[in-house]
């Protein structure tokens, strides 16, 4: 699927002699925006292109950017100016690019880049693409909520999701299970889980603190019923004592 309408869209290969250019002159930054989903999107068979490529950076890594694209032919659009937002716009090779040092929902660059991941372009092992991470991602989208931003957010959920229900199926460390999930609470500023997501939780419980956070934030009756039936009679007591807190119809 494409969450783009009909002008010229672009993925993050499209940006590759970008970021060539960024390598060379020593400078890092991180992808945000609907490249960046258009990143995860990849790894779950989906397709997401953006008219342009957002960066996220500091101040000085921003102009350092822009300095680096005017050498190399970009036309300047935008530059930061005091008392406003601080962004610079650029056409890189009839491709527009926007570079950010904030936005709602990210944290600060610093913090960002930090937890980021790493993507590399199709043949080119050498020359790692840092991404932002997908549930910063998705709270920024959340926060942002343009109505071209609601399709991103949907992506990234159901990327998360299979990242959620993976620790479930894999991870040893009791908090690793039930890290991604918890962060993706977070990431919604929800308090419950999604149904669906939850039904395909339930059967992958095999800790205490697995059945502990799923009675938690489970949002039916049923499913609490059904993990109860699920749980080890040692901890059968403390989790009636979370539903029957909840009350869940």
């Amino acid at each position: 699927m494409s969450t783009e309408g009909e002008e010229k869209t672009h993925s993050l290969v499209d940006f590759g002699g970008f970021f060539e250019l960024l390598t060379r002159e020593g400078i890092e930054s991180l992808v945000i925006g609907g490249c960046a989903v258009g990143a995860y999107a990849h790894l779950i068979g989906e397709t997401v292109l953006s008219r342009d490529l957002d960066l996220f950076t500091d101040h000085s890594t921003l102009e350092r950017i822009v300095d680096a694209a005017r050498r190399d032919g970009a036309r300047i659009r935008k530059l930061p100016r005091p008392r406003s937002i601080q962004v610079a716009v650029f056409d890189w090779r009839e491709k527009e690019i926007n570079v950010l040092t904030a936005s709602v929902g990210l944290p600060g660059p610093a913090t960002a880049a930090r937890v980021a991941r790493e993507f590399l372009l199709p043949g080119r092992c050498d020359l790692p693409i840092l991404v932002a991470d997908p549930f910063d991602l998705l709270a920024n989208k959340l926060s942002v909520d343009r109505p071209k931003d609601r399709p991103h957010a949907l992506v990234l959920r159901r990327f998360i999701e299979e990242e959620v229900v993976e620790a479930f199926v894999s991870a040893v460390d009791p908090r690793a299970r039930i890290a991604p999930a918890r962060r993706l609470l977070a990431a919604t500023r929800a308090r419950m889980l999604d149904e669906a997501l939850s039904d395909r939780l339930l059967p992958l419980a095999r800790t205490a603190p697995d059945f502990r956070f799923l009675m938690d934030c489970i949002p039916l009756a049923r499913q609490a019923e059904a993990l109860l039936a699920l749980a080890p009679p040692a901890i059968a007591d403390d989790l009636g004592t979370i539903r029957k807190r909840r009350r869940l119809k």
